[in-house]
């Protein structure tokens, strides 16, 4: 690498996405070393909902939201078991502080995984697959569960990188290699992009993210709309400008889960608002506080947002 070539690099952000492999059923695993080796669920009752699966129980099929009944259905001999959120919230703030302990820009993204921007610790660390092997190797001795971890200049590049070094990887794309990675991809690899978007794109002939890439911005934004199309255009590019955030006291407590597709089951978001519910309320037990206002919030494959607020007089 010639001097310039450094320098620039040294300007560029290195931002790690940390993700815990199957981790629910990683900490089962955990606590019960029996669990090894057999396909194993984290979640309870037929009509309740797949929190997590292992590795083992994903080779039949069963994911993360699906009726634990189905679950129960398509691998008859699993093990199945209940959830234990007080359990996660300890592996997890063990997890975060060994993050913390590299670098203080840590942006949680759950209990399970998170942003690091390391570019301030490198010169001290080294580079940021060291820093990433460092980190794995840290949860591991700790925890004793695995993790994968992407490397990128972008937030968008490292969370593509992490999926795909599933489980236990480290993959790093480098900022002269990013359209490579990236372009070859299927529309769906990219933010927003569900079976609607996609369909969307599809009727345009446009199925790899080199295909968005190349479509004029201004024919996407017509096709899909302006904050749509805008943003597709943007990441087809690689492009993300986003910072990584670190948390902040909670002034509120809230999860939120965005599919891997476009859900109009009634019974399915009913299922999954009920589990959110569960864990918000399970979190603000865990930190001893209470709560005046309940919102919803809910976000369409178009990006369109909307969102409903009950204040009661009483905090509860």
């Amino acid at each position: 690498m010639s001097e310039i070539e450094q320098a620039m690099d040294e300007k560029l952000s290195t931002i790690l996405h940390v993700d815990m492999d199957a981790f629910y059923a990683s900490v089962a695993e955990k606590d019960n070393p029996a669990l090894r080796g057999k396909a194993l669920v984290v979640g309870a009752g037929a009509r309740g909902v797949v929190l997590s699966a292992n590795y083992e129980a994903r080779k039949f099929g069963i994911r993360a939201a699906m009726p634990v009944g189905r679950a129960q259905r398509m691998a008859p001999h699993a093990i199945f078991v209940a959830p234990d959120h007080h359990r996660y919230s300890e592996v997890s703030e063990v997890v975060m502080e060994i993050f913390r302990s590299v670098s203080p820009l840590v942006e949680p993204l759950s209990l399970d995984e998170a942003f690091i921007d390391v570019t301030g610790a490198k010169r001290l660390l080294g580079t940021g697959r060291e820093i990433a092997e460092s980190i794995r190797a840290q949860v591991f001795k700790s925890e004793g569960i695995t993790c994968s971890v992407g490397i990128a200049t972008t937030k968008f590049i490292a969370k593509l990188a992490s999926d795909r070094c599933k489980p236990n990887g480290v993959l790093e794309i480098a900022h002269d290699r990013v359209l490579e990675f990236l372009h070859p991809l299927p529309v769906s690899a990219v933010w927003g992009v569900g079976p609607k978007t996609a369909e969307e794109l599809m009727k345009l002939g446009l199925r790899t993210v080199e295909d968005i890439a190349k479509t004029p911005r201004a024919t996407l934004i017509r096709a899909l709309g302006e904050a749509t199309g805008a943003h597709l255009y943007e990441l087809a590019w690689g492009r993300d400008y986003r910072d990584v955030v670190p948390d902040e006291p909670d002034k509120s407590i809230s999860n939120a889960e965005t599919f891997a597709s476009d859900i109009e089951d009634t019974e399915i978001l009913l299922r999954e608002l009920l589990r959110l519910t569960e864990k918000a309320t399970h979190r603000m037990r865990e930190s001893n506080k209470s709560a005046r206002t309940i919102s919803i919030k809910v976000r369409f494959a178009d990006f369109k947002t909307i969102s409903r607020s009950k204040t009661v007089p009483l905090p509860i």
